[in-house]
């Protein structure tokens, strides 16, 4: 429910921004306000999930979403701001909600392929922003469109409390929350492997958040495709991201390191990126979902096995302050990223936007490259 809080606005943009009085490239705005409220979320979220447990912090994620996205509907300038900033809150500290009650429970040698199945969540709320969220605007109208998020993520609230009241026993009233900027990430930076990790992470966040937010737009605008056939393609990206979180978990756990995995994946988002600047009008529709399922492959499959290695690697056990630091590494990237793409898109065009993510890529490709070396050095 958060992801789908998360995807829909941007998949409603072409529509939605012009009754706003703005151009549709705005759409760039709104994630970034939307991470940057979840980079100071997330790194609050260790002791959040401590004091309240883990299950009851997950559901007041939720719940921060359902208002977020009311708020959007709207269609007030200033109330989409602020919806768009209680949608980043409710979503900075889910990851490590989620990640703090795995890692306790989830057998080591199958964390990668639990973490995956859990990441699903991102791709499955993607493929509905893909696929429900614009017929439901041509049914009636955007703002409708939002609102039926909003519905769906307070029943979700409502559902989960049979599951929340199980878990009050982990609650420490005691815990303070506070905020902390920098203590996690230093702490994540001590380690040379989890400092190549994050470094290799951020070209696939930014890859991620390319194709989920500009995609649909750059599809209807360049490539001349309806919202209808370029939601759908973004479904389709989403949907292989989804079982290629499962699929790589199961390769990272069985038949290959995480960190191989790692650098597959990004060696193939970079290859889907390079296509998907070379997309024209002559493309066979055909091509354009092979392209588009490609992309969603790379730039959204590694999530379940990347994170899987950073709790696996957490300094002293610390899972929570670990992925804390990991989501604030990864908001920021998303805070920048988008910026930057639609930038580049007013300033030149969505290929050489795209094609300059192919080349991010490949640092990524170096930055897991470093870290396999670095663990190779540990384990000798």
């Amino acid at each position: 429910m958060i992801s789908w809080a998360v995807f829909a606005p941007p998949v409603l943009a072409k529509q939605a921004l012009p009754e706003m009085g703005l151009d549709p490239a705005w759409i760039a705005m709104q994630p970034t306000i939307l991470f940057t409220a979840a980079t100071f979320s997330s790194m609050m979220s260790a002791g959040l999930v401590a004091r309240i447990n883990p299950m009851r912090a997950s559901q007041a994620m939720v719940l921060l979403c359902a208002v977020g996205s009311a708020m959007i509907a709207s269609g007030n300038l200033v109330l989409v701001a602020l919806g768009s900033a209680l949608i980043g809150l409710g979503l900075g500290p889910a990851t490590p909600a989620s990640s703090h009650i795995l890692s306790r429970v989830a057998p080591r040698q199958l964390q990668p392929l639990v973490f995956s199945i859990k990441q699903t969540g991102v791709p499955i709320g993607g493929v509905l922003a893909g696929l429900a969220s614009p017929p439901l605007m041509l049914l009636w109208d955007w703002q409708i469109s939002i609102l039926i998020v909003a519905g769906a993520c307070l029943a979700a609230t409502i559902i989960t409390e049979f599951w929340t009241r199980g878990y009050a026993r982990f609650a420490d009233p005691s815990i303070k929350v506070r905020l902390e900027l920098a203590g996690p990430v230093l702490i994540a930076l001590r380690s040379p492997i989890l400092r190549w990790m994050l470094a290799g992470c951020v070209p696939l966040v930014i890859a991620q958040y390319a194709l989920t937010t500009f995609i649909v737009l750059y599809l209807q605008q360049d490539i001349g495709l309806s919202v209808i056939t370029a939601g759908a393609i973004l479904a389709a990206a989403q949907a292989s991201g989804g079982a290629g979180r499962i699929i790589f978990g199961a390769i990272a756990s069985r038949w290959m390191t995480p960190l191989a995995t790692l650098l597959m994946l990004a060696m193939l988002a970079a290859c889907a990126a390079f296509l998907t600047a070379s997309l024209t009008e002559s493309w066979p529709l055909a091509l354009i979902y092979a392209v588009g399922i490609l992309f969603g492959a790379g730039a959204v499959g590694w999530n379940g096995v990347y994170l899987a290695e950073a709790a696996r690697r957490a300094p002293g056990g610390d899972v929570s302050r670990t992925t804390g630091a990991v989501g604030f590494v990864i908001f920021g990237a998303i805070v920048i990223g988008p910026a930057v793409f639609g930038g580049v898109v007013e300033l030149v065009s969505f290929e050489t936007a795209y094609a300059g993510i192919g080349f991010l890529l490949l640092t990524s490709v170096f930055s897991f490259l470093r870290t396999m070396k670095h663990i190779r050095a540990e384990t000798s």
